[in-house]
């Protein structure tokens, strides 16, 4: 199980929350530009991998988040945050998303899927929703644990 640092959980925060203000008639208002990001999740440049100077050090952060939401059978939340000149994510968005099993991630479809799904997955505070989510990625779980014991089921016994 993935578990997020302390700034991840800072950004995972304001992902959440601009997600959960969100309009699902217009999810992709709630987009916000990798600067602005930074500048919200630390406005001082207290963290040496996000400051002004490092803005690399962002990305693999927003890609572990959105692993952690896909693990946890969520839409990818890094979605929301874009490059302000495209109106678009940078390239490793859809690099993420094709690693993370996703089909036909660098098209602008997906990104705009992915989107509205968590717009309309946060903002819905929605007990059905959310229950849905944990109970997907608990048979997830059983399914690998299952495989798991089937491996180890049909291996030979061991002479002793």
């Amino acid at each position: 199980m993935l578990t997020l640092t302390p700034i991840e959980r800072d950004m995972h925060r304001l992902l959440r929350s601009l997600a959960k203000a969100g309009d699902p008639a217009d999810p992709l208002s709630v987009c916000i530009g990798y600067k602005e990001f930074v500048q919200r999740v630390d406005p001082h440049g207290l963290d040496p991998y996000t400051s002004q100077g490092q803005m690399r050090g962002l990305y693999p952060k927003l890609g572990h988040i959105s692993a952690y939401e896909h693990q946890h059978g969520r839409p990818l939340l890094s979605a929301l945050v874009i490059r302000k000149a495209t109106g678009r994510p940078g390239a490793g968005f859809a690099d993420l998303a094709s690693q993370l099993g996703f089909e036909a991630a660098e098209e602008p479809e997906f990104w705009e899927h992915q989107v509205e799904q968590s717009v309309r997955f946060w903002s819905a505070d929605d007990p059905v929703m959310l229950l849905d989510s944990a109970m997907d990625q608990v048979l997830k779980e059983l399914g690998s644990l299952k495989r798991a014991v089937r491996r180890l089921a049909a291996r030979p016994a061991a002479k002793g």
